[in-house]
């Protein structure tokens, strides 16, 4: 067997993490043994072949993002975590080219699924068009023609889910693992088992194409009336290992040349009005959000157009954790740190919430605001973050939402947008929200809260009186710094 603690250096581990995370190299080091020690040893025999093929000047990145290859849930990791600006650049750089690799899976293997799925393809009309366009962590992409029409597989890999299985149950493992030496490695009590195991549950999706088909369905629906975004429509003979759908044609969002500041900051706010304000402003009981906005999926089409692909890690956001959203913003500008609190309360996911726990941390974030910054979904980001840190407890689908805000600050970065253009398409989609919901808000009960900004009319009506007061306190606490 492979000795993983003599091959994984925590030295190098720490050199592709900035310095304000130097504290997580033990614990990063660890998980990584932890995990790899657990797979197949013929697997771990193919890793380390992989790692001694690369040549002597490589560097941890390059090691990295090769490991990643060789692990569908390491892949996945890998793309999330490509355009988070607080790893170091070499790594994001190395990380980025996990977001569309070129195919390894042989055309006659993608024709033999596909025949034992569909049957004979010519039944069906259909005529494939290889080579393969491009294969992510768990599945691979090829074209093909039916009559006029263009449209692609989405075909799971050869036995991806027994693969995907075994690493996602060595995740779980890695979870328990840090649970019993968090004291020794120096990180917060944070029930990572139960952590992994909800991003766990998240990833299983991944091979559950029914699931992402389903999820097709909706958003066609619900970005039907915007025809600044494509969704790809789907062909009728799908199945739960196999996708047929619309051919796009485009390239990253980060790839493209824009000729000017405007042309970019066009783009991105258009990226965050459809992957970020819709769903947060959405009318129905539960709305639906992406979860995977890395920029492989993420494709500006020639007619301009936003294409979004690969709905797998899609979610709904239910109306209660939007109502959450609102009052922790509602709290900000109130200076109310309990009302925070139990915006957090409502977003955790377990019932032993404790506000003492969370209250410095509540109070580190208003004095942000104090020292003349936005409550915007920025610094609610921030927020969830540092309350996570603090202990408490998010379940998978709100890890993986702070996962996509975080996904797409980097996405906006690199396209070369500034990052306030953020908060500031949000804040702009919540007035235009407000502006038409006021008419109907004069048959309105006191506390309903049946609008697309979450905001009752007891909630304006309580801004506006604490205004003067959190106005007060403003320059009270500025006029004691003097």
């Amino acid at each position: 067997m492979t000795d993983w603690e003599l091959l994984i250096d925590e030295a190098d581990v720490g050199a592709v993490l900035p310095e304000a995370y130097a504290h997580y190299r033990r614990p990063i080091r660890q998980a990584l043994i932890v995990f790899l020690d657990g797979l197949p040893e013929a697997h771990q025999d193919a890793i380390v072949r992989d790692q001694t093929e690369l040549p002597l000047t490589a560097t941890m990145s390059q090691r990295i993002a090769t490991l990643a290859r060789s692990c569908p849930a390491l892949h996945k990791l890998g793309q999330t975590l490509a355009r988070d600006r607080r790893l170091a650049l070499e790594l994001r750089l190395q990380l980025q080219q996990l977001e569309s690799l070129p195919p390894s899976i042989p055309l006659p293997e993608i024709t033999a699924i596909l025949a034992q799925e569909l049957g004979p393809l010519d039944r069906l009309g259909v005529v494939l068009a290889p080579p393969a366009l491009a294969e992510a962590s768990v599945a691979v992409v090829v074209p093909f023609r039916r009559g006029q029409d263009e449209g692609v597989f989405k075909v799971l890999k050869p036995g991806i889910e027994e693969r995907l299985e075994q690493e996602l149950a060595l995740l779980e493992r890695v979870g328990a693992h840090l649970d019993k030496e968090c004291e020794a490695l120096g990180i917060p009590r944070l029930a990572y088992k139960e952590i992994f195991e909800g991003l766990a549950e998240r990833l299983r999706q991944e091979t559950k194409l029914d699931g992402e088909q389903h999820h097709l369905d909706l958003a066609r629906t619900t970005y039907a009336d915007d025809r600044r975004i494509q969704i790809p429509a789907l062909f009728p003979f799908c199945t739960p290992r196999i996708t047929a759908m619309e051919r796009v044609y485009g390239g990253k969002v980060t790839d493209r040349h824009f000729d000017s500041d405007k042309q970019r900051r066009t783009c991105a706010e258009l990226i965050v009005a459809s992957l970020i304000a819709r769903p947060l402003l959405a009318n129905g009981d539960a709305a639906l959000f992406h979860g995977d906005p890395h920029p492989g999926n993420l494709l500006y089409t020639p007619d301009d157009r936003l294409a979004i692909l690969d709905w797998s890690l899609a979610a709904t956001l239910e109306e209660t954790r939007r109502i959450a959203f609102v009052q922790i913003i509602l709290g900000a500008v109130m200076l109310d740190a309990d009302r925070i609190a139990r915006g957090l309360a409502a977003l955790s996911a377990h019932p032993d919430f404790l506000p003492d726990k969370v209250m410095p941390v509540i109070h580190a974030a208003l004095a942000q605001l104090q020292a003349f910054r936005l409550p915007g979904l920025l610094w609610v980001t921030e927020l969830l973050d540092n309350s996570l840190h603090a202990g408490v407890r998010f379940d998978a689908k709100m890890l993986v939402l702070r996962k996509m805000l975080h996904a797409l600050e980097g996405v906006i970065a690199d396209i070369g947008a500034a990052r306030s253009c953020i908060d500031a398409v949000l804040i702009n989609n919540f007035l235009g929200r407000m502006a038409v919901e006021w008419p109907s808000r004069w048959l309105a009960t006191p506390g309903s809260r049946a609008f697309a900004t979450r905001l009752s009319n007891a909630d304006l009506a309580s801004v506006t009186m604490s205004i003067p007061l959190a106005a007060m306190r403003f320059w009270l606490d500025i006029a004691s710094r003097r």
